[in-house]
């Protein structure tokens, strides 16, 4: 019994097994290079498992349970570098200059600099070779302890998910940041550590400072993509700016349709049950088509350097789409056909959404004023309808038939004002915020037969306000 246990221990503790590895980064001159971003890559795919940035003294640490992987170490200027993270610990590596990047910096900018400031890392944009980036994302994930993502997310290496904001106004729409260009960013903000200001979930912050807008008249671009794989993709966005002095306006208009986004799945399913031996064999297809449009207009106006002002409205419509999947399933009993089970799901969704945001961003003397207003106002259907047929081995069989609709609806405010003050070599914050949000929901479905569901209509009123009081120094 005792072996019996020993050897129990080891297989845990080997099942829970964890790799550390550390390392150092140097650069061509031999000296520790702080802020260089280490991620690691799962195979084969690539795709993002965590991350960490080296310190001051150029080193990282990485501890994971996986034992295959790539490490990537990446950092402006330098040639990113890959190396399979089970030869990478106690490896100092030495980073690589970037002779095609480093020759535009000669001519056209510098190398970008990480400085704390107030509560955040601080990455100069501005007048270095980031503005050369191309995309918002590409530049991001240069930035030291970041790593964008294709859809438009941004982590922070070791916090996780973050909240982005644009000069001071929190990104509702991930799609926003692939409409900006690494050249008009001024400065980038990480927060590791989130202060009273943020809600309680919130694992890190990144704050985009945009410079003033250069230039003057009326200009556009458009997009057009399209795929086909199973049925054809096609998604276009349209913008249009207009500039003139301190004023800024943009218009998007994004449309497209999706068709047949199919899955096929087949699956066996055998058990024992006493001297019974049931086997179930099934198949599952599905497919969905959607289309939908999202216009929206953005307006920012700077007074100066010390005041400025805009909004932002997006209309989110979608008009329809559709899922539409059959499930067969044949049982078995001792290798014996006993009945056939068919299943028809139809389900569709509509919804209307209204994304609305005010701001001000302004400073008198050295306090600073940031003030948001948010107003999110949607309607959605979803109506749905199952059949299902069971075919026994006489030839019977029973039909059910089942519809649905749910009709829901949501109308929310929330309003956040924010005054910082120097003080004491630190700053002061006192701030406060109110949020609103009226929620209906309304469920009904008619069945063939009587089913254990009721039909349903809720309704949830909610207000809150909170303040707080934050010093940092």
């Amino acid at each position: 019994m005792a072996v019996l246990m020993t050897a129990l221990m080891m297989t845990m503790m080997a099942s829970a097994k964890t790799l550390d590895v550390s390392g150092k980064v140097i650069d061509e001159n031999g000296d520790p290079m702080p802020y260089v971003n280490v991620v690691l890559l799962s195979l084969p795919d690539s795709a993002f498992v965590q991350g960490n940035v080296t310190d001051e003294q150029g080193i990282f640490r990485i501890v994971t349970d996986k034992n295959d992987g790539l490490l990537k170490l990446s950092c402006m200027g330098y040639e990113t570098q890959y190396i399979k993270i089970h030869e990478a610990d106690g490896l100092t590596i030495q980073m690589a200059v970037d002779s095609k990047i480093l020759s535009e910096v000669v001519v056209k900018g510098t190398l970008p600099r990480t400085h704390a400031k107030g509560d955040a890392m601080r990455t100069t944009v501005e007048g270095t070779i980031l503005e050369k980036a191309g995309t918002v994302s590409d530049m991001l994930s240069k930035v030291p302890s970041l790593e964008a993502e294709r859809d438009g997310g941004v982590k922070v290496l070791g916090r996780g998910d973050a909240e982005v904001y644009i000069n001071g106004r929190r990104v509702l729409d991930e799609k926003e940041l692939s409409r900006l260009r690494s050249d008009q960013i001024q400065y980038v903000e990480v927060v590791h550590n989130p202060g009273a200001r943020y809600a309680a979930s919130t694992k890190a912050v990144v704050r985009i400072q945009l410079k003033k807008a250069q230039g003057e008249g009326f200009s556009f671009q458009d997009y057009v993509s399209g795929v086909y794989q199973y049925g054809h993709t096609i998604t276009n966005n349209l913008d249009m700016n207009y500039r003139t002095g301190g004023l800024d306006i943009t218009g998007s208009f994004w449309a497209g349709r999706y068709g047949h986004a199919k899955s096929f799945q087949a699956n066996n399913l055998v058990y024992q049950m006493g001297p019974e031996r049931y086997e179930g064999v099934s198949t599952q297809d599905s497919k969905n088509v959607w289309k939908g449009w999202s216009p929206q207009l953005q307006v920012n106006y700077m007074l100066n350097e010390n005041h400025s002002i805009g909004a932002f409205y997006k209309y989110d419509h979608h008009p329809g789409s559709e899922y539409n999947g059959k499930y067969y399933t044949d049982n078995y009993i001792n290798g014996e056909y006993m009945e056939r089970s068919e299943s028809h799901i139809w389900q569709g969704d509509r919804f209307r959404k209204h994304i609305f945001n005010a701001y001000y961003n302004g400073k008198a003397g050295n306090l600073s004023i940031d003030m948001n207003v948010d107003g999110l106002f949607d309607k959605t259907t979803t109506p749905g309808r199952t059949t299902e047929d069971t075919k026994a081995e006489d030839g019977s069989t029973i039909t059910r038939d089942i519809e649905s609709n749910t009709k829901s609806s949501n109308n929310f405010w929330a309003s956040k004002l924010i005054l910082s003050y120097p003080l004491w070599k630190g700053n002061l914050s006192l701030g406060g915020e109110y949020s609103h949000n009226h929620r209906t929901d309304a469920y009904t479905y008619n069945a063939s037969e009587a089913l254990p569901v009721k039909t349903t209509d809720t309704e949830i009123k909610e207000s809150s306000t909170a303040a707080f009081a934050e010093y940092g120094r």
